[in-house]
Order: structure tokens, then C-alpha cells, then sequence
């Protein structure tokens, strides 16, 4: 177990629900992690909470990540309130195996909420590297307002010509006009006749990820194709193959 004491840096509101935090390590060594992975926070409680990293390991000034708080979540309104009162904080790892593979094929990234923050990522480091591989985000939200960074993903859309992007949204919004249900629908329908030949990446709440998992292993998806820490953790436990 490596422990890095690191700086808060910036406390920034995205939206109405979601945080951005940015910690400056004073190991640097903690930003040579792979993209998709995730860190450890200690809470003075002595609580120790997983949360995906949401920056590059390209980006070697900051280590970001992403906390949704809502009323039903009072960890969370714990960990903004550590980060708030805090002038430094405890991380551990980075930990993982749902990072880029070497794969030529396709990506179909599957996420809702704050899962949106290992396909960052992961998305900027492809950008970075100017990987040709094709790519494609989709990112479920109940409301248009849950949905965050809308305005750097559209700048990603424009820049790399690899890249696109579905947003979806699950409930009734007299103002969407986009995509609406559930973000794996989507996906399946755009993949079409060409399923079995995508790699997917799903990140989100352990509801959200085993129910795409399913739909997915429903179309004969091989499970070797679908990537996520909580189905890595599962087939250790022996629960899914």
C-alpha cells in the first residue's frame, strides 16, 4: 500500500450537484498511473472511499477528480466537507485494470454521472496520443442539468474527427430534444450489425454497470470485450464469468 499526502489545489461547482477537485501530490510519482484508474481517499474517520481519476496521465501539474453530491449520499457531502476544511489529503493507489488496452478496435464508452470521469480520462489521453481509433461516449444523466463539461465534450467532438458523442437522458425534459432511455440502448442500436466487433467500457453505480453487463452478454457480446473494475471484482469473487 503506497500513501501520497497531497495539496488541495482547486474546489470547483460544475453543476448543481458535481464537484471538481484538483490535488497536487507531493510524490509525483502518484500521476504516472494508467488512464481508467482509480485512487483511494482516507477520511480523518478513518472511512477509505474509491474515486476515479478523471485526468490524464498526461497531465502531470494535477490529479483531478469528480464527486456528485446529493441529498441521499451523505459520504459524499462527507468528502466535500474533508476537501473544504482540509488543506492537504491522503490518497492511495492508483488501482485498476479497467485501462486502455492496445486493441484496434472501436470503443463504445458506456457511463452515467460521475462514471463519466474514467472515460475523461481515458478520452484525453487517446486525444493526446492522436490515437486514429474510433470512439464514441455515451453518457446517461436522469436531466439535461445532471450532465457536466458538456461544453469541453463538444470541443473534443470538433477537434477529433475520431470522436463522437451521445448524450441520453432518462427522464422526461420538455426541453431535450436528444436521445432519451438509457445510454447502453443506444449504443447497442448504433453498433448495429457491427456489436460483436466493439470493445465497451462501462463506468457508473454497480446497478447501472451489471445491467448493462447483461444486456450486453444478451447480444452475445463477449465478456473478454466488456471492461469495468466492478465487473473485474465480481469475476474475482467468482460471481460473473
Amino acid at each position: 500500500m503506497t500513501l501520497y499526502n497531497c495539496t488541495i489545489r482547486e474546489i470547483k461547482k460544475l453543476n448543481d450537484q458535481i464537484y471538481r477537485i484538483r490535488l497536487v501530490p507531493e510524490d509525483l510519482a502518484l500521476l504516472n498511473f494508467k488512464a481508467g484508474q482509480y485512487i483511494i481517499l482516507h477520511l480523518s474517520d478513518d472511512k477509505k472511499i474509491p474515486l476515479s481519476i478523471a485526468s490524464s496521465p498526461k497531465e502531470k501539474n494535477f490529479l483531478e477528480l469528480h464527486v456528485r453530491l446529493t441529498h441521499k449520499n451523505s459520504l459524499a457531502d462527507e468528502m466535500i466537507n474533508h476537501f473544504k476544511q482540509s488543506e492537504h489529503v491522503i490518497l492511495e493507489g492508483a488501482y485498476g485494470e479497467c485501462h486502455l488496452n492496445e486493441s484496434d478496435r472501436e470503443i463504445i464508452f458506456i457511463a452515467g454521472g460521475t462514471g463519466f470521469s474514467p472515460m475523461k480520462s481515458m478520452l484525453e489521453t487517446l486525444f493526446i496520443q492522436n490515437k486514429s481509433r474510433k470512439t464514441h461516449l455515451f453518457l446517461g444523466a436522469q436531466v439535461k442539468n445532471d450532465l457536466y463539461l458538456q461544453e469541453e465534450i463538444e470541443l473534443w467532438t470538433t477537434d477529433n474527427k475520431h470522436f463522437s458523442y451521445t448524450p441520453v437522458i432518462s427522464d422526461g425534459d420538455a426541453l431535450w430534444t436528444g436521445a432519451v432511455g438509457f445510454p447502453h440502448e443506444h449504443a447497442i442500436e448504433h453498433c448495429g450489425q457491427q456489436l460483436l466487433e466493439k470493445d465497451f467500457y462501462i463506468s457508473g453505480s454497480g446497478a447501472m454497470v451489471m445491467a448493462v453487463y447483461s444486456a450486453l452478454q444478451k447480444k452475445d457480446v463477449s465478456s473478454s470485450n466488456i471492461y469495468s473494475d466492478i465487473l473485474n471484482i465480481k469475476r474475482a469473487k467468482g460471481e460473473i464469468d
